[in-house]
């Protein structure tokens, strides 16, 4: 628990500033500062905690997680993954995120624990960040995830900066879990090396989202995870990314809670029902003699997931620990102790080494993935891990996998795609979760003709009742529900529209739980064409024909039939019509009633005062 790093560690935190406005200037006097002490705004007042479930543990805005309780930091009193919630049981001295590689052939490691060298910005907005399922402008599937409709989804992460340059902060983000936080960190910040002399900068912008629940059953687990893109010049090669934790359970109030725990590596199996059975490695430690029943839970870090390429190239070719590392003591590295420089840290990052199982004593460990081969400049990577305390049979873990394995949806509207039509996966949904029931994805609206037609596209992951078409005038008034069409319906034709009328056309899509998502409304326009006359199939015809024409505009309309003499020979419609297309059969009966003889005849439309003809022969 405590060694001469940490009472370091312990020692420079004490003069951070607080998160609060009035408190964000560095304890340090002037003289200090310019010979390097503490840069950036660290949020060192306790209050990042993720504590919305039964777990709840305090995450810092440089990547560390844990509060070191006892160390006399001004956030040492929060909870660091205290379980359950309220009762003083901590399972957690202090974790934090490693990312090592080579750059030059020469080892760089940055790390959060216990050398800070990801840390925030000097700018007051990198601080942590909060939001939760469903608020507003955090979308995600299968609703419409793109908030600001500018074409592109998510481009502005929870962070306050305006990062897609529209002048709006944070306006279009996926908010994922009930609690979820967000925060952003570096490993070049100016003043680093001055901390650490040692420290090799990999120019990592890391930005770590955090997500709760508190659904019971699925309240015993946070998850993370880690954007890592390397932002500088170099390409970093055979990386590996790894979490550090040192696990001290009990209450403070034991003495030496810290020296009587156990580590081990379990490999749990979980059933995810039609997608099979998934194996993930659970690094976990926990309290060896239970301390008389007051902490009987396996606490760690379950490996959810990372960039991977399945052939194997540019990164792992599937999700697996590499390296699971245990450290006791205060001896030396080679001894057994914790690595103290980037040419260790690397080494044992990169040994993938599982060591054996740790029976008792004060214990840290390594968990490692990896390599990476390559990671390009401006290329990310990512990392995700849930912090699990479960019993004995490991369900709480198994939990977090089916949090994380989250909800499957029909994106390219394929039944024969993907597993019962669904082939896109969106982690961080639990099971019981109702997600909204459909994304419009594309609504088109077009002329054919004096025909207005819809066409759209729709993502649902449940059954549709229906499809809502309406029309207003261009102005928004006189609306008017055209059509109500089955959930499957993709395209509808409006008929009726006046030519030289603006309209504006929207949809609305129900879902059987009576959730509804309605279109953005389109406008249209349909074109006054001229008077057209056409005769339709059969000519020639036995039985009957059909003959259609389209007005220009509402007229007074005769249509009629003659024989090759001039003579009227049927009056086949009269009266005035509305603009549009109109259809009418004959079927060869002439005005008394009787079937006409075989032979040529004219069809004659007459529309005010502009006159149409059309030959037709009848055959028997």
């Amino acid at each position: 628990m405590f060694r001469a790093p940490i009472i370091a560690a312990a020692a420079f935190l004490v003069c951070l500033p607080l998160s609060t406005p009035e408190a964000r200037t560095s304890c340090l006097e002037p003289s200090a500062s310019k010979q390097g002490g503490p840069q950036g705004v660290f949020v060192t007042d306790g209050s990042p905690v993720a504590g919305i479930g039964d777990l709840h543990v305090h995450a810092s805005n440089w990547g560390a997680i844990g509060s070191m309780p006892g160390s006399g930091l001004p956030y040492s009193s929060a909870p660091s993954a205290e379980w359950p919630a309220h009762s003083d049981v901590q399972y957690l001295f202090l974790a934090g995120l490693w990312v090592g590689a080579l750059v030059d052939g020469v080892p760089a490691v940055s790390t959060s624990a216990y050398q800070i060298e990801f840390r925030p910005s000097d700018d007051s907005r990198d601080r942590v960040y909060g939001a939760y399922y469903r608020i507003d402008h955090g979308a995600r599937l299968p609703a419409n995830p793109d908030d600001d409709h500018d074409g592109v989804a998510d481009e502005d992460p929870l962070d306050g900066f305006d990062n897609d340059h529209d002048g709006k902060v944070d306006e279009d983000f996926a908010a994922i879990s009930d609690q979820m936080l967000s925060r952003h960190f570096r490993d070049d910040q100016p003043g680093t090396t001055d901390i650490y002399p040692e420290h090799a900068a990999m120019h990592l912008d890391v930005r770590e989202e955090s997500y709760a629940f508190d659904e019971p059953g699925y309240d015993d687990f946070v998850g993370f995870t880690y954007f890592i893109t390397n932002t500088g010049a170099d390409t970093l090669r055979g990386a590996y990314i790894g979490m550090m934790a040192d696990g001290d359970v009990g209450r403070l109030s034991r003495p030496n809670y810290f020296a009587d725990d156990a580590a081990a590596v379990a490999n749990v199996p979980v059933d995810l029902g039609e997608h099979g059975t998934r194996d993930v490695s659970f690094p976990y430690w926990y309290d060896a003699d239970g301390d008389g029943g007051e902490a009987t839970g396996r606490c760690g870090f379950v490996l959810l997931d990372y960039t991977v390429d399945p052939l194997g190239q540019k990164a792992p070719s599937e999700v697996a620990l590499h390296t699971w590392a245990r450290f006791s003591g205060n001896q030396a590295y080679e001894d057994g102790g914790d690595p103290s420089n980037d040419f260790e840290r690397y080494e044992v990052m990169s040994s993938g080494r599982m060591d054996a199982p740790l029976a008792l004593g004060d214990v840290r460990t390594l968990m490692t993935v990896g390599p990476f081969p390559e990671i390009l400049p401006g290329q990310t990577v990512t990392f995700t891990v849930a912090l699990v305390v479960t019993p004995a049979d490991f369900s709480n873990v198994k939990r977090a996998v089916e949090a994380y394995e989250g909800k499957w949806f029909d994106m390219d509207d394929n039944t024969a795609t993907g597993i019962d039509g669904k082939e896109h996966q969106e982690h961080w949904y639990l099971p019981s979760d109702d997600p909204a029931p459909v994304w419009i994805s594309s609504f088109v609206v077009g002329l054919d003709g004096s025909d207005v037609v819809l066409n759209w596209g729709i993502v649902t992951d449940q059954a549709l009742r229906r499809v809502d078409v309406i029309r207003t005038l261009a102005d928004g008034s006189n609306p008017k529900t055209l059509a109500t069409l089955p959930g499957t319906t993709h395209r509808f034709v409006d008929k009726t529209a006046t030519p030289g009328t603006g309209y504006a056309y929207s949809i609305t899509v129900s879902g059987v739980n009576g959730t509804s998502f309605s279109s953005p409304a389109l406008t249209a326009a349909p074109p006054v064409l001229p008077t057209t006359f056409w005769l339709l199939s059969p000519n020639p015809f036995r039985e009957s024909t059909s003959i259609g024409a389209h007005l220009a505009e509402r007229a007074n309309m005769n249509l009629m039939v003659f024989d090759v003499a001039g003579r009227r020979v049927a009056t086949i419609a009269s009266g005035v019509r509305n603009a549009g297309e109109v259809r009418y059969q004959w079927n060869g009966i002439d005005d008394a009633g009787n079937r006409v003889p075989a032979g040529v005849y004219f069809v004659r439309l007459r529309v005010n005062d502009q006159t149409f003809h059309q030959k037709l022969v009848v055959v028997h």
